[in-house]
């Protein structure tokens, strides 16, 4: 698994590279748009593309964004930003579109003066177009929906499921007949109750929450590489 580390004030670092990830995940998502608005459809007389039925992709990739808020006082505490890992499984109907199954998980912490280890997962199903006419660089839009959950390391703490949904694109490069390079960037939403509190256990002094939701929705960032297996 990949693992980032840069030097500097940490908090500014974050904020920039997260930053830099939601700028790029927006301008891959309009090219591929783009693209995919101005391909010309294939004549009915070409021959019908060879295709993989089946495909797996393991991939690395980096997760940014995600804003929670302190109880006590109101402050901002962000989830670090981090290095993740996961699989794409996709079924084709045609050359082109794709069914998909997929799997991402970030191990993170979110900041504060007492920080929280969490473990954020993703677990989602949706589909892929791509351009039918391309060959060698082939774009493609998908969407997604399925749960996103919440694991806090510290004791005595539920985990937390939630529904979420994704927007993505990317870019396909196959190489050989079986095999390929995916890169792949999208945006999560997890719906959340506004200003409800997370995370919430109690005891002899009574009912304490180590985080609260900062609004409805909880929006996440990511970019990924993998290597496509076609069977």
């Amino acid at each position: 698994m990949l693992t980032f580390k840069w030097n500097g004030s940490q908090g500014t670092g974050q904020a920039e590279r997260a930053e830099c990830v939601r700028t790029g995940i927006l301008w891959t998502l309009a090219t591929c748009a783009l693209t995919l608005l101005a391909w010309r459809p294939a004549f009915a007389g070409e021959p019908e593309r060879a295709y993989n039925r089946f495909e797996l992709m393991p991939f690395v990739g980096y997760l940014a964004g995600g804003e929670f808020e302190d109880p006590a006082d109101g402050t901002e505490r962000d989830l670090d930003a981090g290095s993740t890992w996961g699989l794409f499984f996709d079924v084709a109907d045609e050359h082109w579109r794709h069914y998909e199954l997929f799997y991402m998980n970030l191990d993170s912490e979110v900041e504060g003066a007492t920080p929280l280890d969490m473990k954020v997962e993703y677990l989602q199903i949706g589909g892929t177009v791509s351009h039918p006419d391309a060959r060698y660089v082939i774009p493609y839009f998908g969407m997604s929906v399925g749960a996103a959950r919440f694991k806090p390391s510290a004791a005595g703490y539920d985990d937390e499921t939630k529904f979420a949904f994704s927007v993505g694109g990317g870019l396909r490069f196959p190489i050989a007949e079986h095999i390929g390079i995916r890169l792949d960037a999208r945006a999560f939403v997890t719906m959340l109750d506004s200003h409800g509190d997370l995370f919430c256990v109690s005891d002899a002094e009574g009912a304490s929450c180590r985080i609260r939701a900062k609004s409805d929705t909880f929006l996440q960032y990511a970019a990924s590489l993998g290597v496509t297996i076609g069977f």
